[in-house]
């Protein structure tokens, strides 16, 4: 039977909405506790709404939650180096440490066949592993700039600052989602459980692409 649904009609928009708010917490709760506490007790609180935020992804999805899992990690390393040297550069640093490891660790992923964001994005909207391996591309891209970006203001801004723009980065998300909409609205797919492993709508292709292998 013929789809004749509308391509954002086929995006799960409460799943996407659903990820925006666990990326938003913890930096929301960490700005608003800076305001009315100390340095120390906000970094505490942020790596609480962390852990809150990954049990909550591992009791909504039903098995371990491996990248917000590595999220907590980070936030409990850095955030106990914060409060035993009272020096907020390294939960500011962490940022920095996680976008660059998240492109990293797509990148990797790619290398060796593996599509890590289609594993953290599948519940929001289905693509296929082509597009996926384009889009993956992308983010990579995209996080190295965050990386970047996350450098300078905290080596250039006050820990305030900071923490707004932490809270605010979430929303750079949505703008790369938006920008990236006519690659998403070109291969979207409604079926649940179809293997979906066409080739890339456009020439961005390798030997390291899972959809153009044995091509």
């Amino acid at each position: 039977m013929t789809d004749t649904t509308t391509p954002w009609a086929r995006v799960n928009k409460a799943k996407l909405f659903e990820r925006f708010a666990i990326e938003i917490g913890p930096a929301l709760v960490f700005v608003v506790s800076l305001q009315l506490m100390n340095l120390n007790l906000a970094t505490i609180l942020f790596v609480v709404a962390t852990a809150v935020a990954a049990s909550y992804s591992w009791f909504e999805k039903g098995h371990f939650p491996y990248i917000p899992a590595g999220m907590v990690i980070l936030a409990a390393l850095f955030g106990a180096l914060t409060v035993v040297l009272g020096d907020a550069d390294y939960i500011q640093f962490r940022a920095t440490v996680v976008n660059a490891g998240g492109a990293l660790a797509i990148l990797i992923g790619l290398v060796f066949g593996q599509l890590l964001l289609k594993r953290s994005l599948q519940d929001g909207f289905r693509l296929t592993d082509g597009a996926w391996w384009v889009l993956s591309l992308r983010m990579v891209i995209y996080l190295a700039l965050m990386a970047a970006l996350n450098e300078v203001v905290w080596r250039t801004m006050s820990v305030e600052f900071w923490a707004w723009f932490k809270t605010i980065a979430p929303v750079f998300n949505l703008v790369f989602l938006a920008i990236n909409w006519p690659l998403i609205r070109d291969n979207l797919h409604a079926e649940e459980g179809a293997e979906l492993t066409e080739s890339p709508p456009a020439g961005a292709k390798s030997s390291f692409n899972p959809a153009t292998r044995g091509a």
